[in-house]
């Protein structure tokens, strides 16, 4: 695995290129983004790329600021097999991570085809590039003139590659980017749905320069809007509750889209997300158990009891993920997954319309059915455990 990168110009336009911004970052930026999160460790710039853009941009991202290594001289590069990435182009991390895989004297055929190639060096080549590379000379026609006198490995990722030398092409990549965020565990409704609306939020975010943290912030406070809409228990509540919580659902989103847009993800984003998400539901349960008390004259307990269900699910979740929505991931995952919450508030809303004295006995049936998923999958993981131990 390649663990060195080098940004280089393809040609002398590329300064001023490299400087144009995709999703509210320096094309430069985005490029070393992309091979920190392909894996590399080290990624040299030259210092004609330096700019007080790109400086600002680095200093929002630690793991992005700790892998730069300014080209202030040749030495600077270490002899090392380096992946070649041109300052001015994009393209997908599992694209540079494939190449990064692939041995020496390798391209990827993506970068070909719009003349700024994505190359793997070796040791030869790096040698021979090293000077001009330190002092930003465009190295284009001289990365073509070795591709064609040296016989070099295509290697496809099937994904896109997009050079960066206009406006138009830097909004071109960052339609690129922003139509790929999503995480593994996406649901069939957050595809549909919520990622729909939370790219308008993580595009304004980004372009005003707020970070994650308080988009997480901002989605409890919509969701704890949403409980105390439900808890008060009439229709007009309740229905408002709803919307309140898909807006919350979409902030939700949007808080990680941007932390993967800036590469600023961090442990406290983490653990704030599980609190926030966990406080929400689970007080959204209390709310529900409330409000069917005070409608139908039960169901405060049973809901306290979903509540408690809620904050040991939080805790196993952050211990054993559910498989990702593109797994196979079986009933229970699918019932107790966002989709499966939504489905209980409208089965809650829809008794509070048309038969208000069931809702204690919907909250004893959600009381049963949280603390059921919790211990399946306790279980589930003992059972596996026990399959593993060596007799």
């Amino acid at each position: 695995m390649i663990q060195q990168a080098a940004l280089y110009l393809v040609t002398a336009d590329d300064v001023q290129a490299a400087r144009l911004r995709v999703a509210g970052r320096p094309v430069a930026f985005r490029a070393i983004l992309a091979a920190v999160r392909a894996g590399i460790r080290r990624v040299a710039v030259p210092t004609v790329l330096r700019s007080p853009d790109l400086e600002a941009a680095l200093a929002t991202s630690g793991a992005a600021r700790a892998a730069v290594v300014w080209l202030d001289d040749a030495a600077a590069l270490a002899e090392l097999p380096t992946l070649f990435v041109p300052a001015a182009a994009l393209g997908p991390a599992d694209a540079l991570r494939r190449l990064a895989a692939a041995p020496a004297g390798s391209v990827l055929a993506e970068s070909l085809s719009v003349d700024a190639p994505l190359v793997v060096a070796d040791a030869a080549l790096l040698r021979a590039l090293r000077a001009p590379l330190a002092a930003g000379t465009p190295l284009g026609e001289t990365l073509e003139r070795g591709r064609k006198t040296r016989e070099l490995a295509v290697v496809s990722s099937g994904r896109w590659y997009v050079r960066v030398v206009s406006p138009r092409a830097a909004a071109a990549a960052e339609d690129r980017l922003y139509a790929e965020l999503g995480s593994p565990i996406d649901t069939p409704l957050d595809i549909a749905v919520h990622r729909r609306l939370s790219r308008f939020v993580s595009r304004a975010a980004v372009a005003a320069g707020i970070g994650p943290n308080p988009i997480t912030l901002a989605s409890g406070v919509v969701g704890l809007a949403a409980v105390a809409a439900f808890a008060r228990a009439d229709v007009a509540a309740v229905v408002a509750g709803l919307g309140l919580y898909v807006l919350a659902v979409i902030l939700d989103h949007a808080d990680g889209e941007v932390a993967r847009l800036t590469l600023s993800e961090s442990r406290l984003g983490e653990w704030l997300d599980i609190v926030v998400d966990t406080i929400v539901h689970g007080a959204m349960l209390g709310a529900l158990g409330l409000a069917a008390t005070r409608v139908a004259g039960g169901g405060w307990t049973a809901g306290l009891v979903a509540a408690a269900a809620v904050v040991v699910s939080g805790l196993l979740a952050k211990v054993w993920p559910p498989s990702p929505a593109s797994a196979d991931r079986n009933v229970l995952d699918r019932l107790t997954s966002r989709d499966g919450f939504y489905l209980m508030l409208l089965a809650f809303v829809l008794v509070r319309l048309v038969d208000p004295a069931r809702l204690p006995a919907l909250m004893i049936l959600i009381a049963v059915g949280a603390h059921v998923y919790w211990v399946t999958r306790v279980l589930s993981l003992l059972r596996k455990n026990t399959c593993r131990t060596p007799k």
